[in-house]
């Protein structure tokens, strides 16, 4: 049963990770395989050429320069892919500083409500207890209900 749960808990996990990053990847991955079917096309396209002709001979000098034009392909995929996700990070951590610094100015009462339905889009499911009613604990509901 542990062995379920650390797997449930594994899957479920990476699937919320992946929620936000599947077209990004999907793109990024794309690219990937591309690169290698044309690389591998070309290879086979140089293999099948007959061994003493002039166009083997051009074209097995071109072999270098496609392993070069793949890696490149690759490397220039993975890395735009992990730029856009660190700058995807930087931009979400900043957000939430930027909104609570005491620095920023307060909002007049119509652009507040602008922002509140800017906020419903990133609801996380506890807005009630940030913007709307106070919980009351014991303690409180039994002095409220006291008669001065």
């Amino acid at each position: 049963m542990l062995n379920q749960l650390l797997k449930f808990t594994l899957v479920s996990g990476f699937l919320l990770w992946l929620r936000r990053r599947w077209k990004w990847l999907l793109g990024c991955a794309s690219v990937i395989v591309a690169a290698m079917y044309l690389h591998a096309e070309f290879l086979a396209y140089v293999a099948a050429l007959p061994p003493e002709s002039d166009r083997a001979a051009a074209a097995s000098e071109y072999i270098s320069v496609a392993f070069f034009a793949k890696n490149v392909v690759i490397l220039v995929s993975l890395l735009t892919y992990f730029l856009g996700e660190m700058r995807a990070s930087r931009r979400s951590r900043d957000r939430p500083r930027r909104a609570s610094s005491p620095a920023a100015p307060r909002q007049n009462s119509a652009s507040e409500a602008g922002s509140a339905a800017n906020d419903d889009a990133t609801d996380d499911g506890f807005d009630f207890l940030r913007h709307g009613r106070k919980l009351e604990n014991r303690a409180e509901k039994v002095i409220k209900g006291k008669p001065s």
